[in-house]
């Protein structure tokens, strides 16, 4: 019963037989049912939501809620990856530095009231006010100069800086919030207790931390191909925090739908005849960065030879078998091919433990040292194996596994070696996302390498596409070569879900779906 989308080459064959002679008490459990009845799924989350507000609760999960309740000036086509509108109805370039936007007129909020230029204008200003503090405001915000209001159906928004990627951004950010209720707020973080969108699904209820329901909002207009509108009429969304409550749940009928698990659950769960388990390759990755430049006080990763040395340590073949062996293609670098301008010429190093060994005696380690390694999520079991991978040329590492907001806080203070896993900022479709994130200045650079971020800067300026490629091939060939961060396996996105749940395609959601792509066979 397991679902296979060749988008990549898969190793479906093994997948299927590696499976066929596991037993476990679940599969003797009795046949799950689905509220296809009621028209309600239910989904758990292993991170508790405490806002429905992509401002103040961002995070892969989170946003899973706020793009179906919010929605973007601009969506974007993933299969013939291309622009559409979303509340913008048309766009035109005026210069490197400015492009200017059309608005539809049409639009409602769903407590029915009118979506207008208003709205547009008071969110641009929250999200740009100095005295707004939001988590990742410098990358997603910032490059903006002002927002310039032309009449009642056009604006204009005016760059810092040369910026070929304004599109691309817009489809991520900033969700448009209604004045007529954010305004009022003196706490603006109470909006995301009860928030109003104008997405496809509208919040009937929310407990911080707790449960959230989404329902089908009916002023939505199909707005483009890129954001369909709900084809449930009900989703209840619950914390179930570990993997196994949710196997559980799922196979004694109180959950229609669960992911990000491993590969052994899935084929367990494969082997049921009222569950289907759908894994597709995504644009997420686990990959390995250290430390460059001593901020958690480890010195050792300042000298280029125990970087070099540790990624020569990494069996990324082995990784794939003992942690996705379904997924075969290997990273070349830091970027799925399907982002736009994902474009690179020099290969990470090849696993060779003896020249790992002589490259630590090298830098007069050849005793090795001990090492936490930081990671969260789907990427423990990648940190797990490529910590055992390091114990075997004598570094003496751990694993520290931490919720996403403990990561987050963790990384900031500064960690020395840390595996963990990119998709592209919820698979957005240009590599300015990439690059920004690892090379722009902010608590995510671990390296602080002005050169690159140099060409970091540049290439989201460059308006010409074959010239923007080749800036940042020089960008991630020069990453690789200093041995900055290194890519280790692809995450493929894996479902798993009661036979009367059919997810629908034309997404590149790397959690492997979104909610208004969901229906009922």
């Amino acid at each position: 019963k397991l679902i296979v989308n060749k988008e990549d080459t898969m190793n479906t064959k093994h997948f299927l037989l590696a499976g066929a002679g596991i037993l476990t008490a679940f599969a003797m459990a009795a046949p799950a049912s689905a509220q296809k009845s009621k028209d309600t799924l239910r989904v758990g989350f292993y991170q508790p939501v405490r806002l429905v507000d992509s401002y103040f609760q961002p995070g892969p999960e989170a946003s899973l809620v706020t793009r179906m309740v919010f929605d973007f000036l601009v969506t974007y086509d993933p299969t013939n990856r291309k622009y559409l509108p979303g509340i913008a109805a048309s766009w035109k370039r005026i210069s490197p530095t400015t492009m200017e936007f059309k608005i539809k007129t049409d639009l409602k909020w769903s407590d029915g009231t009118a979506l207008t230029m208003d709205d547009i204008e008071y969110t641009y200003k929250f999200a740009m006010d100095p005295k707004v503090k939001y988590r990742f405001k410098a990358t997603r915000i910032n490059w903006i100069k002002n927002f310039q209001r032309v009449d009642n159906t056009t604006f204009r928004i005016n760059s810092k800086i040369p910026m070929a990627v304004m599109l691309a951004k817009m489809t991520n950010f900033p969700s448009i919030y209604p004045k007529h209720i954010h305004d009022k707020l003196a706490k603006k973080n109470e909006f995301g207790q009860k928030a109003i969108g104008s997405g496809p699904f509208k919040v009937a209820s929310f407990e911080s931390g707790k449960a959230i329901t989404l329902v089908k909002n009916s002023s939505y207009k199909n707005i483009a191909f890129g954001k369909p509108e709900a084809q449930l009429n009900r989703v209840q969304i619950f914390p179930r925090p570990d993997e196994q409550s949710q196997v559980a749940s799922l196979l004694t009928g109180q959950q229609d739908l669960m992911y990000n698990m491993d590969k052994d659950q899935a084929l367990e769960l494969a082997s049921r005849d009222d569950i289907r388990v759908n894994v597709q390759d995504s644009v997420s990755f686990s990959y390995m960065m250290f430390d460059v430049k001593g901020r958690s006080g480890f010195k050792h990763f300042a000298n280029p030879k125990v970087r070099r040395a540790l990624m020569h340590a990494v069996n990324r073949k082995e990784l794939r078998k003992l942690v996705h062996p379904e997924i075969t293609r290997e990273l070349g670098t830091v970027c799925h091919p399907w982002v736009q301008n994902c474009n690179w010429s020099v290969e990470p190093p090849k696993y060779d433990p003896a020249l790992a060994k002589r490259l630590l005696a090298e830098a007069g380690l050849a005793n090795g040292f001990e090492i936490p390694i930081l990671t969260w999520g789907e990427a423990r079991a990648t940190a797990e194996a490529v910590a055992g991978q390091l114990r075997k040329i004598g570094i003496k590492a751990s694993v520290n596994l931490q919720s996403f907001g403990g990561f987050i806080k963790t990384r900031r203070k500064g960690q020395p070696l840390l595996v963990t896993l990119w998709d592209n900022s919820v698979g957005q479709p240009d590599i300015d996302n990439t690059a920004s994130y690892f090379y722009l200045p902010s608590s995510r650079n671990y390296n602080k390498d002005p050169e690159l971020q140099a060409l970091a800067t540049k290439g989201r300026g460059i308006i010409d596409p074959k010239a923007r490629a080749e800036v940042y091939k020089k960008l991630f060939d020069e990453s690789t070569r200093r041995s900055y961060l290194m890519p280790l396996i692809p995450l493929p996105a894996i479902v798993a879900h009661h036979k009367d749940v059919k997810l629908l395609g034309g997404h590149k959601n790397p959690k492997g779906f979104e909610f208004n792509r969901v229906a009922w066979n």
